[in-house]
């Protein structure tokens, strides 16, 4: 068996077509069970892919997770045994930050804001690097979003994120250009308010453990 990683949400698998003899019998089709491996919780996902083929192409994946994948053939006498494969995700990733308000205070921030200002800031990232590159780049490509709020500055967030590689265009272009769009005074409106982008918040990040904008500063995580 052997698994191709096209990119952060498909692969290709593609294994060798089993012997009559070795199969004890005509093949019938081939079973492929795909399932996070962090979250256990979620429903196994199947695909079943004619005899006569000898490889599929799974989408869908979550960027920056791992997936256990099961292979069986079946013929006259059932379904065979399963063979596994472990897929670790190693696309090249970059981490990034914006610093953006006014909105609502901090101190008032409920899951619905917090997710209605990941959501918005997103779509907002999403949008800018589409404008730079001309291309269908999608938000299933960042991941690991976190909301920071300076107490010193309640109406601001700091939008935290991992970005992964989209086609042949490198995390740290798509990040590069995320820099270069702040850079150049980076404003969105949502609904009544004109929500600024803060130029003086670098936008690479290390680390999430990082200072807010490289300043000391109180933290509240959401």
């Amino acid at each position: 068996i052997r698994v191709l990683r096209l990119n952060g949400t498909h692969i290709n698998i593609s294994w060798s077509l089993i012997p009559i003899i070795e199969a004890r019998g005509f093949i019938q089709s081939y079973l492929i069970l795909y399932q996070e491996i962090a979250n256990r919780k979620r429903q196994i996902s199947s695909v079943s892919v004619p005899a006569t083929d000898s490889s599929v192409v799974i989408g869908g994946l979550d960027p920056g997770k791992s997936y256990s994948v099961s292979i069986s053939a079946s013929n006259n006498a059932g379904q065979g045994t399963f063979t596994d494969v472990i897929i670790v995700d190693e696309t090249e990733s970059s981490l990034f930050q914006l610093r953006a308000g006014p909105f609502t205070s901090c101190g008032e921030w409920s899951i619905s804001i917090v997710n209605s200002i990941k959501s918005f800031i997103r779509s907002v990232v999403v949008d800018t690097v589409k404008d730079y590159c001309d291309c269908g780049f999608l938000d299933s490509f960042i991941s690991n979003e976190t909301l920071l709020c300076d107490t010193q500055n309640r109406t601001q967030a700091v939008y935290r994120a991992q970005v992964f590689n989209f086609d042949s265009i490198s995390s740290t272009q798509i990040v590069s250009w995320i820099e270069d769009w702040v850079l150049n005074g980076a404003s969105v409106t949502s609904g009544p308010i004109l929500v600024t982008f803060d130029p003086t918040c670098p936008v690479p990040l290390n680390s999430f453990n990082d200072e807010i904008c490289q300043q000391e500063a109180t933290i509240l995580s959401a």
